[in-house]
């Protein structure tokens, strides 16, 4: 787990004539929810104050000045323990002083707007635009006018710097981040729960008991309709049977998927290809089921058709790569379930590990491009003569500590498949 690194935002605010917020959006590349809408900041450098550093970096990125002795404490946020990057971060507010103009100063943004918080709350509802939980919160407070505000933007424990149990990156759409025996560097499962008073829950991973109570909780003034797994992995099922008996729920999967979990899970059905659900709420939500194998054979995808919000399972990770382990595991089927996501209507990713991803298509792009890269490398050392997949990874995954080689030399065996079934290399050669 990452420690959190301190860091400074700032709410800017004006009356013109009605209130309105400053708001940027974090460019496409990066690495922090690039593609995000989120208030200027920073972290904070060697012996800066917080305060400190919240104005200058409002001055850097927007070249608005603000005195730091003005600016309001709003809460402290703290970056869930299961995202790579994390951050300690002390928000403020402060008004734009008469004079100062806020506009996009660095290339860490591509947009600045103001705008009404009640108008990017709606933007937010409408799918329109991605932010974290610590921007809607203040968003929302600030729809309702400054009354109180202090009290009201530290009123919920996440703003005190209490890890947040539920993620709502959009709405009726809750990652519930899951301790789990997972491979490395991921140490959580996403369990997603889709929908308003009735819910679908994907993948209730956790086999341990306080997790599991964890997701009880959150579920306890749900009405669940229906349990779904994405696949067959211990690290995405390992709660199903826990939260079929304690709510009296049916599990569905895909036909191979309750094939291969037979004895494991209790699968009640199977699903229909391209089973489509609607649920009813604000504003509704109509999940499509989309078998995507390569990572397994029965994987699938949940595709929200309203918004473009896709929960990927292990199609995608929020971070580090996905292993394709043959023979459940198959690299030219893998990537042709990439093109298919690809070409859907997709705006967000929801990984079952790692955070929310933005520029979608810009994403499965970059998985595509990194596969390929990959392979091009491994073909180039077989024609060196290196024929062995341990002797390939040592000199092809030179990005990779030596500890994740023996994970590096399955991609290779699929790789090596994949060439094979191309003909590209002789079967006899191997």
């Amino acid at each position: 787990m990452a420690t959190p690194k301190s860091a400074a935002a700032i709410i800017l605010i004006r009356n013109k004539p009605g209130l309105e917020v400053f708001l940027v959006r974090r460019a496409p590349q990066m690495v922090f929810q690039g593609g995000f809408y989120a208030f200027p900041g920073g972290q904070v450098d060697p012996n800066e104050g917080v305060t400190v550093c919240a104005a200058r970096e409002l001055l850097e990125e927007t070249g608005a000045r603000v005195d730091p002795n003005t600016l309001i404490d709003v809460g402290r946020w703290v970056t869930p323990a299961f995202v790579p990057r994390r951050f300690d971060t002390c928000f403020f507010m402060a008004r734009c002083p008469d004079g100062e103009e806020a506009r996009v100063m660095t290339s860490e943004h591509d947009l600045g707007e103001w705008i009404r918080p009640q108008d990017a709350v709606a933007k937010w509802m409408e799918g329109q635009i991605l932010v974290a939980p610590p921007v809607l919160h203040a968003l929302r407070c600030l729809s309702q006018g400054l009354d109180e505000i202090e009290t009201r933007m530290k009123a919920v424990p996440w703003a005190q710097g209490e890890p947040i149990p539920e993620i709502e990156m959009r709405p009726g759409l809750v990652q519930v981040p899951l301790r789990t025996p997972t491979l490395p560097p991921a140490t959580h499962t996403n369990c997603y729960v889709v929908g308003g008073d009735e819910v679908v829950v994907i993948d209730p991973a956790s086999p341990y008991e306080e997790e599991q109570a964890l997701l009880d909780s959150i579920l306890d003034k749900r009405n669940i309709r229906e349990i779904w797994l994405t696949h067959l992995h211990r690290d995405h099922v390992s709660g199903a049977n826990h939260l079929k008996k304690r709510r009296g729920v049916k599990i569905a999967a895909h036909p191979l998927t309750a094939r291969d979990l037979e004895g494991v899970v209790d699968v009640d059905r199977t699903f229909q290809q391209n089973e489509r659900l609607e649920l009813e709420g604000n504003p509704g939500w109509i999940l499509r089921v989309l078998h995507t194998p390569g990572h397994a054979r029965g994987h699938v995808c949940i595709f929200e058709e309203k918004n473009g919000s896709l929960i990927t399972g292990d199609l995608m990770a929020g971070f580090g790569t996905i292993l394709i382990d043959p023979p459940e595991g198959h690299m030219a089927t893998y990537l042709d379930s990439l093109r298919r996501m690809k070409a859907l209507d997709v705006t967000a990713l929801f990984p079952a590990h790692g955070p929310v991803m933005a520029n979608a298509k810009g994403k499965i792009q970059e998985y595509l491009d990194h596969r390929m890269d990959r392979e091009q490398k491994i073909f180039a050392a077989w024609q060196k003569g290196l024929h062995e997949p341990r002797a390939i990874v040592k000199e092809v995954y030179t990005d990779v500590a030596p500890a994740m080689y023996a994970l590096a030399e399955r991609s290779v065996v699929a790789h090596l498949e994949k060439l094979r079934e191309e003909e590209r290399i002789l079967r006899e050669e191997s």
